[in-house]
């Protein structure tokens, strides 16, 4: 399903906007905020809270005494699910807030190498910067604001990789090296390739893949990769530009029709990732052809 967005506003409240987007495992909200108050409230998935602004001033609260102050542009909040907290604004700031199902960080766990009696426990935690953090709360913010076909394998995606950094970094867990175990047969990669091959014009998901070589997701991720040196989401939008190659030198269909056929939804999403692989445009390509 591709992410709905929505654009708010509130007349009695520190929100000035918000914009929402959502996907499997993983849903984001963009905010900005004027001074006030937020009221305590809870969520059923762990916060990553990250911060956009520089001059960001206030503090967040939880019901456990936990208490954080005086926010900069990169700063990253950890609040677990279920944990009450509230928040005092001074002034106007933006954030993004990553709301993480619980679910994808014990599936972590469950294919680490952790003992089945190890508790794992995300905790309530603030550093002044995360670089994979940001990258993903980045990437993701990027996904909201468009509309590319693709999004959602690449969301599921970053889901995991998020739901992988909690375990190791902001969890009670024991922090050690933890390998999944396993990998990909040939015969397991060739179902998933085929099955790309038959549905590359879908906006697939990362469990539909998986689940065709029947693995979980993080494990197919990362033995995918391995196996390929391209992630899911690389490897289809590489198909796609591979079925648009063929289709411009050998009809003379329409460019639009081309993007279409190819699996892109978007005219200047297939144009754009068209030149980042191949370097040329579509209608280069073409000409090239007839030259």
């Amino acid at each position: 399903m591709n992410p709905e967005v929505q654009e708010t506003s509130h007349d009695h409240s520190p929100v000035l906007f918000a914009r929402r987007a959502s996907w499997e495992g993983i849903k984001l909200t963009h905010f900005r905020f004027r001074s006030g108050e937020l009221p305590q409230h809870n969520s059923p998935e762990h916060l990553i809270n990250l911060s956009l602004q520089g001059n960001c001033s206030g503090e967040i609260t939880t019901a456990s005494g936990f208490q954080t102050r005086s926010r900069t542009k990169g700063n990253v909040c950890v609040i677990p699910a279920g944990q009450s907290y509230s928040a005092r604004l001074e002034g106007e700031s933006e954030h993004l807030a990553m709301f993480l199902d619980p679910s994808l960080v014990l599936r972590a766990a469950s294919e680490s190498r952790v003992t089945p009696s190890s508790k794992v426990e995300v905790v309530e935690s603030c550093a002044p910067t995360d670089p994979v953090i940001n990258s993903i709360g980045m990437a993701l913010l990027a996904e909201l604001e468009s509309d590319h076909l693709g999004g959602r394998l690449y969301a599921e995606s970053l889901a995991n990789v998020l739901a992988v950094h909690l375990l190791r970094y902001y969890t009670t867990s024991p922090q050690q090296d933890r390998r999944l175990v396993g990998g990909m047969s040939g015969q397991k990669l060739q179902l998933v390739l085929s099955f790309i091959d038959a549905n590359y014009d879908r906006d697939l998901s990362l469990a539909e893949l998986a689940g065709t070589a029947g693995m979980s997701t993080f494990h197919f991720s990362r033995e995918f990769k391995r196996t390929t040196g391209k992630t899911p989401h690389q490897y289809v939008m590489k198909f796609r530009v591979d079925r648009a190659k063929m289709l411009l030198a050998q009809s003379e269909m329409p460019l639009i029709e081309v993007g279409l056929r190819s699996g892109f939804s978007h005219q200047s999403h297939f144009t754009r990732l068209f030149r980042r692989l191949t370097g040329t445009t579509p209608q280069a390509y073409r000409v090239s052809f007839q030259t």
